[in-house]
């Protein structure tokens, strides 16, 4: 009888750890969300839609670029605005998505051509990006962006 309980207990525990390495390697509906919210902002930049911008990052939201340029909702959006910088290509790749209850890290690649200045520039950026849940809805408060040669 002992023997039985203890096999089938041991049984239980070995299916537990199955699932729950099944549900890791399933993306959640969260990380989900998480990367399309990533290809909006993509999308926004290749549109200039400031609009689509302004929804996906929060208003404390604090940007520093591959230069060490550190930039606030505000001016980032105004740059945006401007049409200062005219991206031809743009995308996203290679993310990694973690969440931390209502916080959450995006880590990924981006790849772009765009014209800024009347310069043309190629480049390759990784990136994090993290998130806070504010009244149900991810928003962006961190940007961080470095190159990759």
């Amino acid at each position: 009888m002992k023997i039985t309980a203890f096999s089938v207990l041991g049984l239980l525990m070995v299916l537990g750890v199955a699932v729950a390495q099944q549900k890791s390697a399933t993306p959640s509906g969260e990380e989900a969300e998480l990367k399309a919210l990533e290809q909006k902002w993509n999308d926004a930049y290749l549109k200039g839609d400031s609009t689509a911008l302004d929804a996906i990052l929060a208003e404390t939201f604090i940007s520093t670029d591959a230069e060490g340029k550190v930039s606030t909702k505000a001016e980032t959006l105004a740059h945006l605005k401007s049409g200062q910088t005219k991206y031809q290509t743009s995308q996203v790749d290679d993310m990694k998505v973690s969440v931390y209850g209502d916080t959450a890290v995006v880590n990924g690649r981006w790849k772009g051509k765009f014209v800024e200045k009347r310069k043309p520039v190629n480049g390759t950026e990784r990136f994090t990006d993290t998130y806070v849940r504010q009244n149900g809805q991810w928003r962006c408060v961190a940007s961080h962006s470095s190159h990759i040669k």
